[in-house]
């Protein structure tokens, strides 16, 4: 990630990077709300969703576009309900990354429409060829507007282990560290030792 967080106060130490989308989904959605889901997706998005209370947008991907979020396909989602966008590079399922160039767009209009982006970063590492990983968050302005997850399972082979992290603004991080440490406590000590 090309941002930098301050551990004392914009990171939550979770279990497993699905703890980090049930909890930023609970914490910034009130019922009704829209969260933008490109698809195909992570099995957890739709569902964590729902759960909150929230209403889920899939926005297909297209076979034309290798199965990349376009700009404008996220544009022609967006309604007053929405407040976030579920954003995963290099995708679960399709492995697909999204360019830079079209995560910038993307990021000026989620800067445009004052919407989360839960950006779900949890396969940066395993990034092959020429192509390199860039974080939504990196973008001028969008530290503000974005919630990075990751983890240690898929880079590590840890999957067993339940250690991930989520990275956001303090203000967030301080609501969304209530959910967390009513809900788990804290992630597995010997998984924070490894």
């Amino acid at each position: 990630v090309d941002v930098e967080y301050n551990y004392n106060n914009e990171v939550i130490v979770t279990v497993g990077g699905s703890e980090g989308i049930d909890i930023a989904l609970r914490a910034m959605l009130d019922p009704g709300d829209e969260v933008l889901i490109p698809q195909p997706s992570y099995v957890s998005y739709l569902p964590c969703t729902i759960l909150a209370d929230g209403v889920p947008v899939s926005i297909p991907l297209q076979e034309k576009n290798e199965f990349k979020l376009t700009a404008e396909e996220l544009e022609a989602a967006i309604t007053p309900k929405t407040k976030a966008i579920m954003l995963c590079s290099p995708s679960n399922p399709t492995g697909r990354m999204c360019p830079a160039d079209e995560l910038e767009k993307i990021a000026e209009l989620v800067k445009k429409h004052q919407i989360w982006c839960i950006s779900d970063e949890i396969y940066c590492e395993l990034v092959y060829d020429d192509n390199e990983h860039v974080s939504i968050g990196s973008f001028p302005g969008m530290k503000d507007y974005t919630i990075v997850l990751n983890g240690f399972s898929k880079a590590f082979a840890m999957t067993g282990w339940r250690i991930g992290f989520l990275a956001a603004p303090k203000e967030l991080v301080s609501e969304l560290h209530k959910l967390h440490q009513y809900n788990v406590i804290c992630a597995p000590i010997f998984s924070q030792y490894g």
